[in-house]
């Protein structure tokens, strides 16, 4: 059985079926980072588009910043591409719903590479920005100037999870991606194995993102962290 198939037979962890047409994309995500953030729902509720209802856990909202590096993107049937099929991304999101499946709505979605913000917006159809990410084994940076974000944390030691809780599983086996598309919602649908989630010992140096009325300024409620995972992923549908 090839990685893709294997990827595709591994469906315990969606909470709704596999798209029926062909996947588009695959990528692989490295050294995933997540900070979690607590928020309640009045700080987000006018900052995502009305058709999508916010998901909450105990009533409670939740954002992320979520920050790894993709290696080996490429078009399906197609070899990955040297400097363009790798780079580094850093997403803010919080956590919706809509037509009862689950999914994850970005505030802002940023990458190292210029030329990836215009492969992505033009093949994808995401709003990519253009951000300046310096990642080490040991260090990540990035500041988007126009944007006033930014970033700087040092990574430690990672160690296994004592338990993986439903929170840990509702923040991230998440399949869907919605966007505003032409003043109607889109959405993307990706898939992977259940994510193998780590704790991790982390300094926050500095940082400062928005996720509507919320200010990512202070220490995270929750961290995650992922060594590796592949990722199919398919072209925007309206919904």
């Amino acid at each position: 059985m090839s990685k893709i198939d294997e990827i595709l037979a591994s469906t315990s962890n969606r909470h709704y079926p596999l798209p029926d047409k062909k996947w588009k994309y695959f990528q692989q995500w490295h050294d995933t980072l997540f900070f979690h953030w607590e928020v309640p729902v009045y700080f987000l509720r006018e900052h995502i588009p009305k058709e999508i209802e916010l998901d909450t856990f105990n009533n409670m909202s939740w954002v992320s910043l979520v920050a790894f590096e993709v290696k080996n993107m490429r078009f399906r049937n197609a070899p990955a591409l040297p400097y363009i099929s790798n780079f580094h991304e850093i997403n803010i999101r919080t956590y919706v719903i809509k037509d009862e499946i689950p999914g994850i709505y970005m505030f802002s979605i940023e990458t190292d590479k210029l030329i990836e913000v215009l492969l992505t917006r033009i093949f994808i159809g995401l709003p990519y920005q253009r951000s300046a990410i310096k990642r080490s084994a040991k260090k990540i940076v990035s500041k988007n100037t126009a944007k006033n974000q930014r970033l700087d944390v040092t990574i430690g030691n990672t160690r296994p999870l004592t338990e993986k809780t439903a929170l840990d599983y509702w923040l991230t086996e998440r399949h869907s991606l919605y966007e505003t598309c032409e003043n109607k919602i889109c959405r993307f649908d990706i898939h992977h194995k259940e994510w193998d989630l780590k704790d991790l010992n982390v300094s926050i140096n500095d940082i400062l993102y928005d996720a509507g009325k919320f200010s990512l300024s202070i220490l995270p409620d929750k961290i995650h962290y992922s060594k590796k995972l592949d990722v199919i992923l398919w072209g925007k549908e309206e919904t």
